[in-house]
């Protein structure tokens, strides 16, 4: 089929496309006007039933047989089933049970669509029915698909013959010239130029081919007279003016072909180059462009058009501030590249990878220059560093957590002893307590008083929660496999908002009440495989940074009263993952501090106030045990915004490791 549609003539292609266009216009307008028909309120057509009612009611008339008469009274509607009513709304007769004993305006009003009342001189009557919506529209539908039909025909006449004036009337002009010149070799004929495109420019480069070929022809006519004149003065010199007269012929030959290859071997070279998926920049002594390929325009977008025979620095601001260097390429012929360069074209930033290349070998003074997006490639080295560095803490804190578990277990199991003996039920408790000749609900009374039973469920609160940390720290040095199950990801952020106003209202000197957290979750993400509690940890890591950046930030923004403290709180489907966005319009970080964030122990916070493992054992949990991702975009005075993607399917470790 393809093989066929490429035979076809560029008349024939527009047709057959003009025709499936018209043809889904067509279908989509038939489906438009049944989807009308469909909404059309059967209220409207019922006073044709209530006026064959008032011709013919007799009460001995069953419920059926009112049925089948007013079927056959009508055509727009088909009666399923039928219940007769008395004035008073008592049924007195139905053609199936589940039709309502008694009606009322209520209880009508909380029946099926397909019911529909009809009052007669001294019945009420109560049908269910279907409407015949498509052989009532049918006239409609058909006058409209003809008259869609009609414009459009016209409109493909129309476009064919302004094809036809603008590309096939040009073509066959200069297919007619062509094959004139080749019957007659009337090198002097010149092909009509009827338009500035594509067309009149290959008509203008037949002309030139054709003047050159012309030039060429006058002049092997003009050796040729010469040497019959030379052949008549002496036969010596006429073999001598045939030999060069072939001679001309075959380097006019020659000539032409070495000129159609170095054009094929032009155009060979400018696809190589534009193929290529970095940016290509060459440029002469004077720094000027003098090739620009579709890398550069993609990465720039700057169109080539607009980027040839202009400054570098224009075209590439970016490449300004390294002027010096390139010409340094340029003078001394060597290569100089520069890695990292930060540069933002779109909504995210990105890194670049510039090689200068000089030209070598060559009669003019030049360079090459090559620009590399290594964005990706550096987000997996931050990745591995990442990765080696918590690996590294494993041992650190498999120790830690063996140490701090036993005097947590002795905590945790001395506060669940004081409660349990403070309990009256225990009857070791109460035999006690009679033989000291104390009354123990007395005792306990004056413990609630004093506030003493929220100590202990403080004190152990506390415990639990040092010993979830102790766990998760146990996670870095443990390469067992995650049991991953579906959870809903919105709730589960939820739960973490509750748990960081909750909790850090309390503790850390700041009210996170007081910052407007504004959350936008999309309610149809999927379910996601995940351990539900590491990701309220990872969130609430991220609320706890935001809300201590607010804080110090408010200070320098007092003047401001535009300004107010926020965190956006977003998810989102993406690209296949499920996607959690934290942002805050905070005092942000520079370059250095955000590449450092999520190395253990790293913090911008006084002494004693962070430990700098929020962030790294976020990274971890989500890299390690869900095998996802975490980035962080930010900019200084603007805020921070950390970006988290965790896959729809549980991917296996070894996979992940491999990717």
């Amino acid at each position: 089929m393809r093989q066929f549609f490429r035979r076809l003539k560029v008349r024939q292609k527009l047709f057959i496309l003009l025709a499936i266009a018209l043809l889904g216009l067509v279908a989509l307008s038939i489906t438009n006007s049944v989807w009308l028909a469909s909404q059309n309120s059967i209220q409207q057509h019922l006073t044709t039933l209530n006026a064959y009612l008032y011709q013919k009611e007799k009460i001995g008339y069953t419920s059926n047989e009112w049925r089948q008469y007013l079927n056959s009274a009508q055509d727009n509607f088909t009666i399923l089933n039928l219940a007769i009513y008395n004035p008073e709304g008592d049924r007195l007769s139905a053609t199936h049970t589940h039709l309502p004993l008694s009606i009322t305006q209520e209880s009508l009003n909380e029946t099926s669509s397909k019911l529909s009342l009809l009052a007669g001189p001294n019945l009420t009557f109560l049908v269910e029915l279907e409407v015949h919506t498509f052989s009532m529209f049918m006239l409609d539908i058909m006058a409209i698909t003809f008259i869609l039909i009609i414009p459009g025909a016209l409109l493909i006449y129309l476009i064919l013959n302004v094809v036809d004036r603008l590309i096939t009337r040009p073509i066959l002009s200069l297919i007619d010239t062509t094959n004139e010149i080749a019957l007659e070799q009337n090198y002097a004929l010149r092909a009509k130029r009827f338009y500035p495109d594509e067309i009149g420019t290959l008509s203008e480069n037949f002309n030139y081919m054709l003047n050159r070929v012309e030039k060429h022809e006058q002049m092997l006519r003009s050796e040729k007279e010469k040497a019959e004149q030379a052949r008549q003065r002496a036969i010596e010199l006429s073999r001598s003016v045939h030999e060069t007269n072939e001679q001309l012929a075959s380097e006019v030959k020659i000539r032409m072909r070495i000129e159609r290859k170095l054009t094929e071997f032009q155009k060979y070279l400018n696809n190589i180059i534009n193929s290529m998926p970095s940016g290509i920049i060459a440029i002469d002594d004077t720094q000027k462009i003098t090739e620009w390929n579709r890398g550069a325009t993609d990465l720039t977008l700057v169109e080539k058009e607009k980027a040839i025979l202009n400054p570098i620095e224009e075209a590439c601001s970016f490449l300004s501030m390294h002027k010096r260097l390139i010409q340094q390429s340029l003078d001394d012929q060597i290569i100089n590249k520069i890695e990292r360069i930060p540069f933002k074209q779109g909504k995210y930033p990105q890194f670049l990878d510039i090689t200068i290349y000089p030209l070598l070998d060559t009669t003019t003074n030049g360079a090459v220059i090559r620009i590399d997006d290594v964005t990706r490639r550096s987000q997996i080295e931050d990745m591995m560093v990442q990765s080696e560095k918590m690996m590294s803490l494993g041992g650190l804190a498999a120790g830690m957590a063996h140490e701090i578990n036993n005097p947590l277990g002795a905590i945790i199991h001395t506060i669940q002893n004081i409660q349990r003996r403070l309990n009256p039920n225990v009857s070791k408790n109460q035999e006690i307590a009679n033989k000291l000749g104390l009354d123990i609900t007395q005792i306990r009374g004056y413990i609630a008083e004093r506030d003493i039973f929220s100590f202990l469920d403080n004190i152990l609160e506390a415990g639990s929660r040092a010993s979830t940390i102790v766990s998760n720290m146990l996670q870095f040095s443990r390469q067992t496999a995650k049991n991953l199950q579906p959870q809903n990801l919105n709730q589960i952020v939820e739960r973490a908002i509750n748990i960081a106003k909750n909790e850090y209202d309390l503790s850390s000197g700041y009210d996170l009440k007081s910052i407007d957290l504004i959350t936008d979750f999309d309610h149809l993400l999927p379910d996601v495989p995940c351990i539900p509690s590491e990701i309220e940890q990872v969130v609430i890591n991220l609320l706890k940074n935001a809300a201590q950046a607010l804080r110090d930030f408010k200070q320098t923004k007092e003047f401001n009263l535009d300004w107010y403290a926020h965190i956006k709180i977003k998810t989102r489907l993406r690209s296949g993952q499920a996607e959690i966005t934290v942002a805050d319009n905070g005092p942000g970080m520079n370059e250095d501090t955000r590449r450092h964030i999520f190395e253990p122990f790293f913090t911008t916070k006084e002494v004693g106030t962070g430990t700098g493992l929020g962030l790294s054992v976020s990274y971890f949990i989500l890299t390690s045990h869900h095998q996802g991702s975490m980035h962080v975009n930010s900019t200084p005075g603007q805020g921070t915004r950390f970006v988290i993607r965790l896959p729809l399917t549980p991917v296996r470790v070894d996979d992940a490791l491999t990717v």
